[in-house]
């Protein structure tokens, strides 16, 4: 009797889908608390966000040149050299098996520095100032690496889906992908270059994004499925959404 190896792809251990499908409320939350900080971070530079300034005092005061390496170091998985190779690789890894990732993932990447650029803009929000350990360049509010990070390393479940057969496998890389893009928020406070609001109202937003992300590529699934595939010579292998025939 052969067992068949699990569907992580269409029916992955964990879905942000099942989140947006089943508790849109939460959704809404979401957005309304990112849209809420950015609304209090452009009144007077963010001067009603109290708690911002103790804990980046309280974080310069903690310093260590080892976690300050440390640091560093993570903050480099939400540059933009690093998120365009890693971003351009897995679009083209996912192309390769479902054009519906690929497809969802490139539109999250394309969208994500204008989006960011015109939040940034709006809420004019300055940085932190005088204790970077690292140059920051334009407003404080939302956090670009954290954004970044969240629409590179945030599709890793997916592309895991598309080539892990073993639940655990995907489960790790899953819960990787996500500490990456936590580790990131905090590197950037720790290294003085935002509030802590700023990466908070990051991370609410990457919610929303990768939420929305995998709700588009699961109805794009079940759209494929439910077409009717043509019979006969005209049916090839790579027809549809995924190579295999799996959306």
């Amino acid at each position: 009797m052969t067992i068949s190896a699990p569907d992580l792809h269409r029916s992955p251990p964990i879905a942000l889908r099942r989140i947006g499908e089943g508790l849109p409320w939460l959704l809404v939350a979401a957005a309304t608390f990112a849209v809420v900080l950015g609304v209090l971070a452009a009144i007077d530079g963010g001067r009603l966000l109290v708690w911002d300034r103790p804990i980046t005092d309280a974080v310069v005061e903690h310093r260590s040149p080892g976690v300050d390496r440390v640091a560093l170091w993570i903050s480099r998985l939400g540059s933009t050299p690093v998120v365009l190779m890693a971003g351009a690789a897995g679009v083209a890894l996912a192309a390769l098996r479902c054009r519906s990732v690929a497809l969802v993932m490139f539109v999250v990447l394309a969208a994500r520095p204008p989006f960011e650029w015109l939040a940034k803009e709006i809420v004019a929000r300055p940085r932190p100032s005088g204790a970077r350990l690292v140059p920051g360049t334009g407003f404080a509010y939302p956090g670009g690496h954290v954004l970044a990070a969240a629409a590179t390393w945030g599709f890793v479940p997916a592309l895991a889906g598309l080539y892990v057969s073993r639940r655990w496998l995907w489960v790790a890389l899953a819960v990787a992908a996500w500490s990456v893009i936590v580790l990131v928020a905090w590197c950037r406070v720790w290294l003085g270059v935002h509030w802590t609001s700023d990466v908070v109202g990051s991370l609410a937003i990457a919610f929303v994004a990768l939420t929305v992300a995998d709700v588009a590529i699961g109805r794009r699934h079940r759209s494929a499925l439910s077409r009717p595939r043509p019979l006969g010579p005209a049916t090839r292998e790579g027809d549809g959404d995924h190579p295999q025939d799996t959306p």
